[in-house]
Parts: structure tokens; sequence; C-alpha cells
């Protein structure tokens, strides 16, 4: 036997150690990957209903806030109707502060003050 033929009967052996070695890794990943798919599955189930309970406080949350905003459209629609009603009374009394209407309302209510006096006398008179 030649060296060559030895160092070839080295080589075959630890090429056969090599194979039963990357024969054992590629088990272990297997389980390793199965233990994995596993939990996840695990994962999966804990986390549906998680979801699911989310989902539905969200629905109910949206609900809760479309209420609340029909509600405050309906009061600020409201607000804005009973403003237009009393924005005249309000207008008025802002339009009639300078001294010249003042005036004017004035002699205004004065001269029907005389017309009503008057009317009263002349109806005494009869």
């Amino acid at each position: 036997m030649d060296l060559i033929d030895i160092l070839l009967a080295i080589l075959l052996v630890l090429a056969s150690v090599l194979c039963l070695y990357l024969i054992k890794l590629v088990k272990r990943l297997f389980i390793t990957i199965n233990i994995i798919e596993s939990e996840l599955g695990e994962f999966d189930r804990k986390v549906t209903p998680l979801i699911h309970e989310l989902t539905e406080m969200a629905n109910s949350g949206n609900s809760i806030a479309s209420y609340a905003k029909d509600k405050t459209d309906y009061v600020v629609s409201w607000v804005d109707g009973f403003k237009r009603k009393f924005d005249g009374f309000i207008n008025r009394k802002d339009e009639n502060v300078s001294p010249q209407s003042n005036a004017r309302n004035l002699v205004t209510n004065l001269k029907a003050l005389v017309k009503g006096a008057s009317t009263f006398i002349n109806e005494i008179k009869k």
C-alpha cells in the first residue's frame, strides 16, 4: 500500500464522518423547524382572538364616536338656528348705538307720543 492509498482511505473515512454529521445537522434543522412551526401555530391561536376583540373594540369606539358626532352636530345646528332667530335683535341693538340714530328714535317716539295725546284729546272732546 502506498501513501496515496492510505490517504485515500483516510479521506473516505473523513467524508463518511462528514456525511453522517451533515445528516445529523439536517435532522436537527427539521426538528427545530417543527418546533418553530408549532410555536407559531400556538401564537396564531392566541393572537387571533385578541385581534377579533380589538376589531370589535374599534367598531364599538367608532359607533360611539359617530353617535357623539351626530349629537354634537345636532347641538351645533340647534345653536346656529337659535343664533339666526335672535341675531336680528342683537344686530339692531349694535346698529342703534350712534348718537344720530338715538336722536332719530327720540324724535320719532316724541312725534308718536304727541300724535297719540292729540288723538286722545280729540276723542275726549267728541
